[in-house]
């Protein structure tokens, strides 16, 4: 462990660093979230046998004695949960957002808080969610697909672009940003071994100018929470005054939770501000919430221009689906459905508009794996399996059970993992071969 380091947070923790200490020897606490928009916890936890001790972090939140291999069980892959380490959910229960609000989460990879508010919406309003580098918005994507969210935008640009495309339009902005991650030493050895004053002090600049295009999208009325997976006050405290000097309409907002403890005080109610030690629990958190000067207002936006809905696409809805999205778009034979208008997203990056539904090939609609796995979509036709005919459906193996011809939603303990094709005497399995168990 680097002795700077160790240095630093002796002078910070004082009479709390032996117990620090002695935590940064013992295993990274584990968790899950139970994901809500899938399945509720009594359903759950009558499905499944995991090892779980409630956490204080979030609602749904747990402690989990999980294995490796976990992320390939069935209930993982048709998004009952969600992986996440127990304190990473503070954020978003800080925040605390809504249904029928617009939220913007800016650094939001792989999709652990994005999900999060996905969820606390409850399939009303808006999220959308931006991760700078493709690769790892790719995951981002996989995860909001997986987990169900209808309601999302994803995103992949540069926070000065989103803020181009979406000046003063969101009610709540999480800004999740990138750190030097002193908090998970005990979970990932690379964040140990990148650690240097330098890149501490290199973050705290990214910090600040993540935090000024966030700024620059936060409705007059509006609130932010700004949050970090380190200890660093370059990164925290002192990186939040600063920010609220340059923005002197930003306000620190007291937190009224029960976990965690009260921020350093550095001036300007700093110590507003949350923090999360290993002796608390977690790993490594700070949390602050804003609040912008203003009154709330209505967001304007121009709407996206849609081709009409094809007559294939409109028959196949007509046909599979309980309920009409409230909205469609379609572009060059691709169909998307929304529970939101589709608003224009100017310059950027655009990787999913709500939920890609399928597209045209050959005058027939063919459906996409999002639009089986969205929460908000109630299917007519369903066909429920075991956990072995789960498992080989998983693995793209054919299932030879007898069904009226047509297409059919796929249910694991009442929950659509994906979707088949029936030709009367077999079902046609179109689970995604890059999805597919090995």
């Amino acid at each position: 462990m680097n002795e700077l380091f160790l240095e630093q947070m002796k002078e910070m923790l004082k009479d709390e660093y032996p117990a620090y200490l002695k935590k940064l020897n013992d295993p990274a606490r584990k968790g899950i979230r139970i994901n809500t928009l899938k399945i509720t916890p009594d359903d759950f936890f009558a499905n499944t046998n995991f090892d779980l001790e409630k956490s204080p972090f979030a609602k749904n939140g747990y402690y989990a004695n999980i294995k490796s291999g976990v992320g390939f069980t069935p209930e993982h892959m048709a998004g009952f949960f969600y992986i996440q380490e127990p304190s990473a959910s503070s954020a978003v229960t800080i925040l605390d957002p809504k249904p029928g609000m617009k939220v913007l989460d800016m650094c939001a990879a792989p999709g652990s808080k994005s999900t999060q508010i996905s969820e606390m919406l409850e399939q009303e309003g808006l999220l959308v969610v931006n991760e700078i580098h493709p690769t790892r918005a790719r995951v981002l994507l996989e995860n909001i697909e997986r987990c169900g969210s209808a309601n999302t935008i994803v995103l992949n640009n540069d926070p000065k672009d989103i803020s181009k495309a979406f000046p003063e339009f969101f009610d709540m902005v999480l800004c999740d940003a990138p750190c030097s991650g002193e908090g998970m030493f005990r979970k990932e050895d690379q964040a140990v071994e990148q650690w240097s004053i330098e890149n501490v002090q290199a973050c705290a600049v990214r910090q600040s100018c993540i935090l000024d295009e966030a700024y620059k999208c936060l409705k007059p009325g509006g609130t932010m929470v700004y949050s970090t997976c380190t200890f660093a006050m370059e990164e925290n405290e002192m990186c939040i005054k600063k920010f609220m000097q340059e923005h002197p309409d930003m306000h620190l907002v007291p937190i009224e939770v029960d976990f965690g403890r009260k921020a350093f005080d550095l001036g300007s109610h700093t110590d507003y501000a949350r923090r999360i030690f290993p002796m608390d629990g977690g790993e490594g958190h700070f949390i602050a919430k804003l609040h912008k000067d203003g009154e709330l207002t209505e967001s304007t936006k121009k709407i996206m221009q849609s081709q009409p809905l094809p007559k294939e696409a409109k028959d196949f809805f007509d046909t599979l689906f309980v309920k009409q999205y409230p909205y469609y778009f379609v572009k060059n034979d691709k169909v998307y459905g929304g529970i939101q208008p589709f608003y224009e997203v100017g310059k950027c990056h655009l990787l999913r508009h709500q939920v890609f539904l399928g597209e045209i090939e050959k005058n027939r609609f063919t459906p996409s794996h999002a639009l089986f796995m969205s929460a908000y979509t109630k299917f007519k036709n369903t066909i429920n399996l075991e956990e072995e005919d789960v498992l080989r459906y998983m693995r793209g193996e054919q299932l030879n059970l007898s069904c009226k011809k047509g297409w059919y939603a796929v249910c694991y303990h009442g929950v659509v993992i994906g979707g088949v094709k029936s030709d009367g005497t077999a079902l046609k399995n179109k689970y995604p071969k890059n999805l597919r168990l090995r």
